[in-house]
C-alpha cells in the first residue's frame, strides 16, 4: 500500500493520540509517538502488519440482562482502522439521504451535509469530538424528530430499531459496496481494511475469516461510518417508499421514525422496510417496534417537553418545572424516555435544582440498575450532587461484586483513579480480572 510518510503522519494528529488515552481499558506505558509510527508505517508498506486480539471486550448491559461486547483494540489496531477510514471517508461519505443522521464523525463530507440541513430547521448541532459524543448526537436527532413531525398534519408514527445492527452487517457486501465507490488507487486502503475486520476476533473466532459483523468502536467512531455506509442505499428506497405513501422516514444510526397519515400507510411502509432490510442481512427488532398513534402520544415519548425545558442549564425555573414533569409522568406510569431525561438532568447545575427534589433524585441516581449504565462522566456529575462522598462511595463499592457487566468496574476504576486516588483499587482490578473473557 502507498502512502506518503509525512500524510501517514498527519492523519494521527495530536487529538486522535488523546482520544486513544480515553479508553477505560488502560494501555499500559505509552510509546513515544515517533518510534511507535515508523514501526507501524514500516508494518503496513511491508505488508507484515497482522491485526492482534483484542486486549479486553467490555461488556456492557444492552437491555434486560444482555450483554454487548466492544472489544478495545491494540495501539496499531486502532491506528490501522483509523487510518483505513480517514483515507476512504471522502468516498463512504457521499450520497446521504435527506433526513439521515450517524455518518457524523471524523469530520466527514456527510457531517457538513447535515450540518446545513440542521441549520435550515434552526437547529445548530454540538461539536461531535469531545467526551459527550453520543449523548450530544442524539440530542441533535431529538431535535430533528421534534421539527420533523411538526412538517405535515402527521397522524400516527413509528419508532424502529434494527436487531443487533453491527453484529448482523455482512462483510461480503460492505466489502463490494466500497469497492464500487472507492477509486482504483484505494483499493489497496480497501484491502487492508478487511484484513483487519476479518481478523480482529481471533481469539474467539480462531483462524476463520471473519464473515459477519464490524466491531463496536470504543474509541474512533470508525465502525459508525462503516455502518452508516451500509444503510445508504436502503436509506435511498425508505425515502422512495415513503414519498410514494405520502410519509416521511428520518434515522439515526439504527433508530428509524416514520412519520405517516395513516396507520395502515404506516404499517405497509414498515412491511416493505422489513424486506429490503432482509437484503442486506438485517431485521428491525420487534420488541422495539413502537406505535404512536397521536403526536401527543409520540411527543410525551420522546420527551420534547422536557428537553426543552432543561435546555437552558442556567434557568432554574425551567429546570425545576421539568423536573416536576419528569416525576409526574413516571408516578403515572406513562412511556417515556425516562433514563435519557435523567442522564440530561445531570447535566445541569445541580445547586439550582430545589431541596424538595433533590432527594428523590438521588435515589433515582443511586439505583443499581442506573448506575451500572453509566461513565466516568456520569459518576463525576452524580458527586456533584451529594454532600456525603461516603455514602456515593460505598454505593459504588457495594456493586463491584454484583454486576457481572464489566463496562461498570472499568468506568469506576477509571473515575476512582482520578477522583478517589488515595484508594486502593486493588480488589476492584480482581474484579476485573475475574469478569474478563477466557
Amino acid at each position: 500500500m502507498k502512502i506518503e510518510r509525512a500524510s501517514f503522519d498527519k492523519i494521527f494528529a495530536s487529538k486522535f493520540w488523546t482520544k486513544l488515552r480515553e479508553s477505560i481499558v488502560p494501555f499500559g506505558e505509552t510509546p513515544e509517538k515517533t518510534e511507535f509510527l515508523d514501526k507501524l508505517y514500516k508494518g503496513i508498506t511491508d505488508f507484515t502488519y497482522n491485526p492482534k486480539n483484542p486486549r479486553d471486550y467490555i461488556v456492557i448491559n444492552k437491555h434486560n440482562g444482555i450483554s454487548r461486547y466492544v472489544p478495545t483494540f491494540s495501539r496499531q489496531d486502532y491506528c490501522v482502522f483509523f487510518l483505513c477510514i480517514k483515507l476512504l471517508e471522502n468516498e463512504i461519505a457521499v450520497n446521504r439521504v435527506e433526513g439521515t443522521f450517524g455518518g457524523w464523525t471524523l469530520g466527514n463530507p456527510i457531517r457538513l451535509k447535515e450540518e446545513q440541513e440542521i441549520l435550515e430547521l434552526d437547529y445548530i448541532p454540538f461539536n461531535t469530538i469531545n467526551e459527550l459524543d453520543w449523548i450530544q448526537e442524539w440530542q441533535s436527532f431529538q431535535n430533528i424528530a421534534k421539527k420533523y413531525r411538526d412538517l405535515d398534519d402527521w397522524q400516527c408514527f413509528i419508532n424502529l430499531d434494527i436487531a443487533n445492527f453491527y453484529d448482523c452487517v455482512n462483510l461480503t457486501i460492505l466489502e463490494r459496496k466500497i469497492r464500487h465507490v472507492v477509486p482504483k488507487a484505494k483499493q489497496d486502503v480497501v484491502t487492508l481494511l478487511f484484513h483487519f475486520l476479518q481478523n480482529w476476533n481471533k481469539k474467539l473466532e480462531g483462524y476463520n475469516l471473519k464473515t459477519v459483523g464490524i466491531p463496536q468502536d470504543e474509541i474512533g467512531d470508525c465502525s459508525r461510518i462503516l455502518a452508516n455506509f451500509y444503510l445508504q442505499d436502503y436509506d435511498l428506497i425508505m425515502s422512495e417508499i415513503c414519498d410514494k405513501y405520502g410519509a416521511k422516514y428520518i434515522r439515526f444510526a439504527d433508530d428509524q421514525i416514520i412519520y405517516a397519515k395513516d396507520i395502515l400507510v404506516a404499517k405497509n411502509i414498515l412491511f416493505e422496510a422489513s424486506r429490503e432490510l432482509l437484503k442486506v442481512n438485517l431485521n428491525f427488532n420487534s420488541s422495539k417496534v413502537r406505535e404512536f398513534k397521536s403526536k401527543e402520544e409520540f411527543d410525551i415519548y420522546w420527551a420534547f417537553e422536557l428537553f426543552e425545558l432543561l435546555k437552558d442549564k442556567t434557568d432554574k425555573d425551567l429546570i425545576n418545572l421539568a423536573v416536576e414533569k419528569y416525576f409526574k409522568l413516571l408516578d403515572s406510569n406513562i412511556r417515556f424516555r425516562d433514563n435519557s431525561v435523567l442522564k440530561r438532568i445531570l447535566t445541569v447545575d445541580n445547586k439550582l435544582i430545589e431541596p424538595k427534589f433533590r432527594h428523590r433524585l438521588i435515589a433515582m441516581f443511586f439505583n443499581p440498575d442506573f448506575l451500572a449504565q453509566l461513565t466516568l462522566w456520569h459518576f463525576k456529575r452524580i458527586r456533584e450532587f451529594i454532600d456525603n462522598d461516603n455514602e456515593f462511595f460505598g454505593e459504588l463499592d457495594s456493586m463491584v461484586e454484583t454486576v457481572p457487566f464489566n463496562s461498570y468496574q472499568y468506568n469506576l476504576l477509571a473515575f476512582y483513579k482520578k477522583e478517589r486516588k488515595d484508594f486502593d483499587c486493588s480488589e476492584l482490578e480482581k474484579r476485573i480480572e475475574e469478569l474478563r473473557l477466557k
